[in-house]
């Protein structure tokens, strides 16, 4: 599974489960259990890239995965309706 996989199978079990409508970076890798110096190095970036307003320096995460989050506020990020599309097409 690819960090952006892992990344939405977080924000699937966030917004289905636990109906959240806003999350953060920090629930996110909680939710994937990974230790904060490993989501720095490996996991921030393609979260970055996941962003409708993503850098033009975040790496390639492909179609799929682009667009799928918005920043409402600072460090509190949503879905875009692209991401309500995706989600609600993953079997997660």
């Amino acid at each position: 599974m690819t960090h952006a996989e892992e990344i939405m199978r977080a924000v699937v079990t966030l917004v289905k489960q636990k109906g959240k409508d806003t999350f953060s970076r920090r629930e996110i890798r909680d939710q994937i259990g990974v230790s904060q110096e490993r989501w720095m190095s490996g996991y921030t970036a393609i979260f970055q890239a996941m962003r409708r307003d993503q850098s033009g320096g975040a790496p390639e995460v492909g179609t799929k995965f682009k667009g799928v989050f918005q920043q409402v506020e600072h460090g509190k990020h949503t879905l875009t309706d692209y991401g309500k599309q995706l989600l609600s097409e993953l079997d997660c």
